[in-house]
């Protein structure tokens, strides 16, 4: 198991998706601090559909 964690530390998003999740992650502070927790989930669900996105493009 310590290689595939060693395989997911190797991918690096493209600049265009590293842009997506930054922005995306600065706002979790701001949603979370208004006590929307519905928008929390959906951001974090998004930053998690860019890195599913990126693994199966680099194990493909």
């Amino acid at each position: 198991m310590a290689r595939k964690q060693q395989k997911d530390e190797e991918i690096t998003l493209s600049k265009k998706d590293q842009k997506k999740v930054d922005k995306l992650t600065a706002q979790i502070p701001y949603h979370e601090g208004r006590g929307n927790k519905e928008e929390v989930e959906k951001i974090k669900a998004q930053v998690d559909a860019i890195w599913v996105k990126t693994k199966e493009a680099a194990f493909a």
